[in-house]
């Protein structure tokens, strides 16, 4: 089973993210902080990373950034999941390391639409089994 671990600020947002990812068989491991991310990933490297741009404590580029240099972590897939939905947002994300970019419009419509929500998880986890694929090739 997959382990995915999700850097997320918005506790709303990280509920949702881990009960879709549960709810769909991968065992998830959840941050409100970069701090407590760095100290999970040493012991245990995951198979995915959802990270948000915009946390507390350390921008979500400057983690792909620190990620991409790390020798252990350089091959991470890492999906930024975020608000920051301008062109030059994911350019940047891009260009730092990210393997793709999701935009959280989808937290407006969590309420009214689950369909929505559902959908926006379906591509993430596509996304996931395309990465493991391509890693185990």
């Amino acid at each position: 089973m997959a382990l995915i671990y999700i850097v997320e600020d918005d506790e709303n947002i990280r509920e949702i993210e881990t009960i879709a990812l549960k709810n769909s068989n991968y065992m998830v491991c959840a941050f409100e902080k970069a701090t407590t991310f760095y100290k999970k990933l040493e012991d245990i490297m995951p198979d995915l990373v959802l990270l948000d741009v915009m946390l507390p404590d350390e921008s979500g580029y400057d983690i792909v950034r620190k990620l991409r240099k790390n020798p252990a972590t350089k091959k991470l897939p890492i999906i930024m999941v975020t608000a920051k939905t301008a062109e030059m947002d994911m350019i940047k994300g891009l260009d730092e390391g990210a393997d793709d970019y999701i935009k959280k419009p989808f937290a407006e419509k969590i309420s009214s639409t689950k369909g929505f929500l559902y959908n926006v998880f379906d591509i993430i986890l596509a996304l996931l089994e395309d990465m493991i694929f391509l890693c185990l090739f």
